[in-house]
């Protein structure tokens, strides 16, 4: 009897034991449940978010040319501006009679080139479009081809664009003369003083060429004291004086004195016919033609004037 009842007892002890094992595993599995698996996995969520935003800003930031802080180059503003200033436009006049150095010398002064940068383009250059004779014997390679007119050309302007320009114009005239005719047309344009005389004294000089007589032009012998002599830019002026000054040899100088007009060529390819051989410039203002010496001393005494 007494261990049965000590056997119940001890039953009873060992069910109670159970008992509260069970409510303290109950107890520590649900204080694990709250442990903060969801809040672990919004942190990776979150730094998932975090990067996945941080990778659009970084693709924005790359499509649109980046941000400043990051070696890049924020846009340019509307108001930013070139610097260059525009090319300043300059009217420029080729006279009839103007020579080459005169025209050299103005570009200059225009501030369209320099006259020793016009000098070394024209000395150097290549007509394709008509026939330049390449002749050492001639001072100035392009004088007589620079055609009188107006021009537009800018400031700092390249000077093989503007003789090439000069050239162009002389290319589209019409009656395009032979270098002789030019030569003899230049002549007569600082001759014969207005176009009403230039026949005349074209013929004068026809006249005298065909009898082998020198031209005695005293406008040759200027050139050569005004163009050439003293003139930095010519080397071996020396040479140039027996070849442009027509009181010392027959026929027409080694090339032109100046730019002639249309008036002037028209008058060297179409004198008048007469019978002169000498003229010279009054005190009247006006030339004076004569057939022989003698009655051209006498005109020259006539009208006071001496001769050179």
């Amino acid at each position: 009897m007494k261990r049965w009842i000590s056997g119940i007892l001890l039953c009873s002890i060992l069910l109670m034991f159970l008992t509260g094992c069970s409510k303290g595993t109950t107890e520590d599995t649900s204080s694990l449940k709250t442990f903060s698996w969801p809040a672990e996995t919004e942190e990776i969520q979150s730094s998932t978010a975090s990067q996945e935003d941080a990778s659009t800003q970084s693709t924005d930031a790359q499509q649109t040319g980046g941000t400043q802080g990051q070696g890049t180059t924020p846009p340019s503003t509307s108001h930013e501006t070139s610097s260059v200033p525009a090319p300043v436009p300059v009217k420029f006049v080729v006279y009839e009679g103007d020579t080459f150095m005169e025209i050299a010398n103005r570009l200059e002064e225009k501030g369209v080139c320099s006259a020793a940068d016009f000098y070394k383009t024209a000395q150097n250059y290549t007509v394709k479009s008509f026939y330049v004779p390449e002749s050492s014997d001639r001072c100035f390679k392009m004088e007589g081809y620079l055609f009188p007119a107006t021009y537009d050309f800018v400031q700092n302007d390249d000077p093989e664009d503007v003789l090439r320009d000069m050239l162009n114009a002389y290319a589209a005239y019409s009656g395009m003369p032979s270098d002789e005719d030019l030569t003899l047309a230049s002549i007569i344009e600082q001759e014969a003083r207005s176009s009403e005389h230039m026949a005349l004294v074209s013929s004068v000089y026809h006249n005298r060429i065909a009898k082998g007589m020198s031209l005695d032009s005293d406008p040759t012998r200027e050139y050569v004291n005004d163009y050439i002599t003293g003139n930095s830019l010519v080397s071996n002026q020396s040479k140039y004086a027996p070849l442009y000054n027509t009181y010392r040899f027959s026929g027409l100088p080694s090339g032109p004195i100046c730019n002639p007009g249309n008036r002037a060529i028209q008058a060297a390819q179409n004198p008048a016919q007469t019978n002169y051989y000498y003229f010279f410039f009054g005190n009247d203002n006006t030339n004076h033609y004569s057939e022989t010496y003698e009655e051209h001393l006498a005109q020259m005494e006539q009208y006071g004037v001496q001769y050179q």
